[in-house]
């Protein structure tokens, strides 16, 4: 028997809906990176080497079988054999959380306005945290799902793992910056990491029993993402060009140039150089208001109204508009009263310059 819905017995279904993802929109801090540099030997920099990798791989070598999001699959087996258990994840992510201004009450906003959803590559003990702080309920959340104490690791491959981290931690960090889709010659530096690295996850870690954890826990990546949202549109039946997906991070670009293609919300906020480049809408702002008085106009009027929006972003226009909510308008100017947060639109002329600047906002609003 069907479900009754009131709203289709009404003559009224959505026509919108929203996802979003976590960093740098809910939380300002790096769950994963905290993590490691509580568990692991010389945590911070394993994790910012292991990133980096991932990122390399996937978007300048573009090797064939090169995914971006696998780095909570590459630090998994890591953490285990430091004797990271699931309770103490789960406590660690809750003390470390640092929730966005305001975060909880905009996504109570965007869950009464319309369907909310958020897809993430965070493990499940961070989701659960960021949900309990924002008042989000996490089944409707996708996630990297792992149980910690469901991994079996041998005293031997532990010894093992640790090992291999210092091997990590005594690499030197890449600092070349690179461009999307723009070929380019890799410095010595990146060819040793890359090299160190292929060796661990691609022989020494497959030598042994542990490399199981990788091979079947579920990491949510850049693909993930895209297929969530194409698996969302057949439950919901709500078209590409009706969502509006907020993200960020480098794993967010699939998604965000799925939306920006079918003529739905792209919102970049405080996203990384990648993430601009695969939006129509790039946010900074460390109060997330912001993103709710958009998403608002986004379900009233659609794309265009947002352009409007956007292009005439001055606070006496504000002020002086006839919003749908003046409420969630009014809190937005208040909790901004001296600057108004950075809001563009991303065109081909401007995408250089507002990709740069807003990945230097990013890395310094995520800086620990």
């Amino acid at each position: 028997m069907n479900e009754y819905d009131p709203l289709a017995e009404s003559g009224l279904t959505n026509d919108k809906q929203v996802v979003c993802s976590c960093k740098g929109f809910l939380q300002h801090n790096n769950s994963a990176r905290d993590l490691c540099q509580r568990f692991i030997s010389k945590g911070d920099r394993f994790y910012d080497l292991v990133a980096r990798y991932d990122d390399v791989v996937a978007y300048v070598l573009n090797r064939s079988d090169g995914r971006s999001g696998n780095v909570m699959r590459f630090i998994a087996p890591f953490l285990k054999a430091f004797g990271i258990t699931d309770y103490a994840a789960m406590r660690h992510c809750s003390e470390s959380l640092k929730p966005m201004p305001e975060a909880k009450r905009v996504m109570g906003h965007l869950m009464e306005t319309m369907p909310t959803f958020m897809t993430t590559t965070s493990y499940e003990h961070n989701v659960l945290s960021v949900c309990e702080a924002v008042g989000f309920p996490a089944a409707m959340a996708d996630f990297t799902n792992l149980s910690f104490d469901d991994c079996r690791m041998s005293k031997e491959d532990a010894k093992a793992v640790r090992e291999m981290a210092r091997t990590v931690t005594g690499l030197r960090m890449p600092l070349q910056e690179y461009e999307l889709d723009v070929p380019v010659k890799l410095q010595q530096d990146e060819v040793d990491m890359i090299r160190a690295l292929d060796e661990i996850f691609n022989v020494r870690l497959r030598e042994l029993q542990a490399s199981t954890i990788m091979r079947d826990m579920r990491a949510v990546g850049a693909n993930e993402k895209a297929y969530f949202l194409i698996d969302l549109r057949k439950r919901t039946e709500i078209d590409f060009e009706g969502t509006a997906f907020i993200g960020g991070d480098i794993t967010d670009i699939h998604a965000l140039d799925t939306i920006q293609d079918r003529g739905g919300l792209a919102m970049s906020f405080n996203g990384c150089d990648f993430a601009v480049r695969k939006s129509n809408v790039a946010v900074m702002s460390r109060d997330c208001t912001v993103a709710a008085v958009l998403a608002q106009e986004f379900y009233n009027e659609g794309i265009e109204a947002v352009f409007d929006l956007v292009g005439d972003w001055t606070r006496e226009r504000l002020e002086r508009k006839d919003f749908s909510d003046p409420y969630l308008m009014k809190a937005m100017l208040a909790s901004n009263p001296k600057k108004l947060p950075e809001v563009h639109i991303v065109t081909r002329d401007n995408t250089d310059e507002i990709a740069k600047k807003s990945d230097a906002y990013r890395k310094k609003l995520l800086r620990p």
